[in-house]
């Protein structure tokens, strides 16, 4: 796949696949600028099932004057692993600072970027002290999955084999109870399109083990600078949970960008730039 479109022009980029922990290879696109950036490199970790095209936009901006590592994490069907690889937010967590020493980051200035779940995953590593980041920048972080009682049901009873049957029920009960269509109508079709290409095998599995996890007494650990957008019309990710994250943390830095379109924008990439600039005195 040719991944110019995704990055600034003039940049370079290359594929390859990256050890995480216990015989997971995790597939990582580097994105690297044309002249040296002023600030570190970024750790990219998107959400659950999150395609990069959904981050076209973002990247694009991004890689104008940061070098990116776009990695995929253990759940998404790029990664090699075999079919009892555990898929919890500590085992995604876990890979990450075997994918920071294969890039010679260990002990060096880096930025930790995550959406959503990957965002969530960050939060719980710098909880373990498994990463050290310089900065991390936040979209969304989930503090819990919550999910309705009978969808978990549903995950336990049914083979991934029938995943195709039950989709287009999944992608109504998303668009209804879960987005905004009036404030945000993209998402719906973001997210109809990760359910399209997702492996159901490990959706399944990752649903189960993700239900059972909350993040709250963690917090408390994380001594990091934190930046966090957030989206008050945004239902999917929970506004008011994020800003109990965001209270929750010594250092961190909320900003409401209201929808989830702004924040996958230029806009958004813009503030995060200016937060660096203004906390490392570029």
């Amino acid at each position: 796949m040719d991944y110019s479109q995704f990055c600034s022009d003039n940049v370079s980029w290359k594929t390859a696949f990256v050890s995480g922990a216990k015989g997971v290879e995790l597939f990582e696109i580097h994105f690297k600028p044309p002249r040296p950036s002023p600030f570190p490199p970024i750790i990219f970790l998107a959400g659950w099932g999150s395609l990069i095209h959904s981050w076209e936009i973002v990247l694009k901006e991004m890689t104008k004057d940061f070098e990116v590592y776009y990695v995929e994490t253990r759940e998404k069907g790029s990664a090699i692993h075999h079919c009892k690889q555990e898929l919890s937010i500590e085992s995604l967590g876990s890979d990450l600072n075997p994918v920071l020493a294969h890039h010679n980051l260990l002990g060096k200035p880096y930025i930790m970027f995550g959406s959503s779940l990957g965002a969530t995953v960050i939060l719980h590593a710098m909880s373990e002290n498994t990463i050290d980041p310089s900065f991390s920048i936040l979209i969304g972080p989930n503090a819990e999955f919550n999910a309705p009682w009978f969808w978990i049901l549903i995950a336990r009873i049914t083979p991934p084999f029938l995943y195709h049957i039950i989709k287009p029920t999944i992608k109504w009960y998303m668009k209804k109870h879960y987005l905004d269509t009036e404030s945000d109508p993209g998402q719906y079709q973001k997210y109809a399109q990760s359910l399209d290409e997702t492996n159901p095998g490990r959706l399944r599995r990752a649903a189960l083990e993700f239900s059972k996890y909350k993040i709250w007494d963690r917090l408390g650990k994380i001594h990091q600078k934190v930046l966090i957008f957030t989206g008050s019309k945004d239902v999917m990710h929970g506004y008011e949970n994020t800003v109990k994250i965001a209270n929750s943390l010594s250092q961190c830095e909320l900003v409401d960008l209201e929808t989830n379109a702004r924040s996958h924008s230029v806009e958004m990439v813009n503030q995060m730039r200016q937060y660096l600039e203004e906390v490392t005195h570029v």
